[in-house]
């Protein structure tokens, strides 16, 4: 782990401080795949918008994305989704995100990781013109190649939190020829001197021998170096503008109806699709429950609306909504870590944007197996309880579907967010008194009655199923109630 202190223009910044005023480049290149490039940086350009000094000449956002566009050699992929795109063509989009900041300062986490030569050559000499303008590019490299490294200005070798080498790239290779350790003719200095100060693990002998060649390399260097005098402090560069909540909501609105509509509605068409068969399905298992079950002797009615509140709706809740979370939370986790939108403001309005897809699901989902059921008609000539039915349980799995949705992206682990939130569905349905009854339940997990949501929805449906009028109204007025003959043996002993 490295430690030290951040000068900037000759004053001493915190961290967080850094964070306002230089751009990162990280190395995770999540981005979204169902939006083109162009969409990629308009979305990036609303959501964080650069701080021009007074001495600055402002661009219109069009404008800097069409530069960069073109800078970038990405005018052929404009409107091309992003997971249609090569590694290089995505690590350049990458960086072109945090270029639309215009800062000072850009950092860069291996830009050119999984780059081949040509494209690695072309990225490095664009941000060298870009560093000529008077900004700073700290970057992260592989060990670059011969031509690579001879257009770095500036080296910092580091190994195992030493410092080996820091200053001008000119000067590290006859630092090192004097401290007797040149590089080898027709040798590339990045291959040959990460070598020597890389940890060789492969004997106990060679890890003895390359650690004290890295503490004595560290100790040389630090011996010769004195602290540099810290330049006259003038002022910092213009911080980025964080986006304000209403900002943040207007970018995520504009991204699902506008940037990714397609593959938002292509994934409602699926869910809804999927749904109405589970109902189908459903529907002819317990096909016309008031002619099947006339004298209630088989509990088909509870075994419905069970099937209906705990068993069916599972493929929907957890392979559909938790895969279609989880898909996207790559780059949601990415997009929150460089600073677009903050976690609780995408959960919020994840939820209410997803509150109607959800609402066409679960009608696909309840109407055909419940209109199948034929428990529809509880009043004469009334279909009141049938949308009565559809409020509760609309209300009850649109709630559970949201619970699932937000563990998806507050728990850190993807799969570990799926199996608790399965487990915890579980759990809420096992204590309606269905499968367990209320009374067999032991002390330490009765608590969960209350929390349960189809502890509360499942007898408030029960009751208006089996009432005196539902029944009167669903059952067939011919059903004849016959003697019939019960013996009673009595044994004495």
């Amino acid at each position: 782990k490295l430690t030290g202190d951040i000068v900037l223009n000759g004053q001493p910044v915190a961290s967080s401080t850094l964070r306002k005023v230089a751009a990162y480049v990280r190395k995770d290149t999540s981005l979204c795949p169902a939006m083109t490039v162009e969409h990629t940086l308009r979305f990036h350009a609303a959501l964080r918008k650069p701080r021009h000094n007074n001495n600055q000449m402002k661009m219109d956002d069009r404008d800097r994305i069409n530069l960069l566009i073109e800078e970038l050699g990405l005018e052929q992929v404009r409107d091309t989704n992003v997971g249609r795109l090569t590694r290089s063509e995505i690590r350049r989009l990458n960086v072109a995100c945090q270029l639309l900041l215009d800062m000072a300062v850009l950092i860069l986490d291996q830009p050119t990781k999984e780059m081949d030569i040509f494209d690695t050559f072309f990225l490095v000499e664009y941000l060298r013109n870009w560093a000529s303008t008077g900004r700073v590019v700290i970057m992260s490299l592989h060990p670059p190649t011969y031509e690579i490294f001879a257009m770095l200005t500036k080296v910092v070798l580091i190994s195992a939190g030493r410092t080996m080498f820091s200053g001008y790239r000119r000067d590290m290779l006859p630092y090192f020829a004097s401290i007797d350790y040149p590089c080898p003719a027709f040798k590339n200095p990045s291959d040959y001197y990460l070598d020597l100060v890389t940890l060789d693990d492969l004997s106990a002998a060679a890890m003895l021998e390359s650690s004290g060649r890295i503490e004595a390399l560290a100790g040389v260097f630090a011996g010769a170096q004195s602290a540099p005098e810290p330049p006259p402090p003038v002022p910092l560069p213009a911080p980025v503008t964080r986006p304000n909540v209403l900002l943040q909501a207007f970018a995520l609105f504009e991204k699902s109806l506008l940037y990714t509509q397609m593959t938002t509605l292509s994934n409602v068409i699926t869910r809804v699709i999927i749904a109405a068969v589970i109902s189908l399905v459903t529907g002819t298992i317990f096909w016309d429950l008031p002619s099947t079950d006339t004298k209630l002797t088989q509990n088909d009615r509870i075994g419905f609306h069970y099937a209906v509140m705990c068993l069916s709706a599972w493929p929907i809740l957890l392979w559909l909504s938790a895969r279609e979370a989880s898909s996207i939370r790559r780059h949601v986790e990415r997009d929150i870590a460089v600073g677009l939108y903050s976690r609780t403001m995408f959960i919020l309005f994840d939820q209410f944007l997803e509150v109607w897809s959800a609402i066409l699901t679960w009608l696909a989902y309840l109407v055909p197996s419940y209109a199948m059921s034929g428990l529809y008609a509880q009043s004469p000539g009334s279909f009141d309880g049938f949308y009565i039915y559809l409020g509760y349980m609309l209300l009850y799995l649109i709630s559970i579907q949201m619970l699932c949705r937000a563990a998806i992206f507050l728990v850190p682990m993807e799969k570990t967010a799926s199996i608790l939130a399965g487990f915890c569905l579980l759990l809420t349905t096992l204590v309606n008194g269905v499968m367990v009854h209320q009374q067999d339940l032991p002390t330490y997990v009765k608590w969960l009655e209350f929390v349960s949501p189809s502890r509360w929805a499942l007898p408030e449906i029960l009751r208006r199923e089996l009432s005196e009028i539902a029944l009167k109204s669903s059952i067939s007025k011919d059903l004849r109630c016959t003697n019939k003959q019960v013996s009673v043996y009595s044994w004495f002993i």
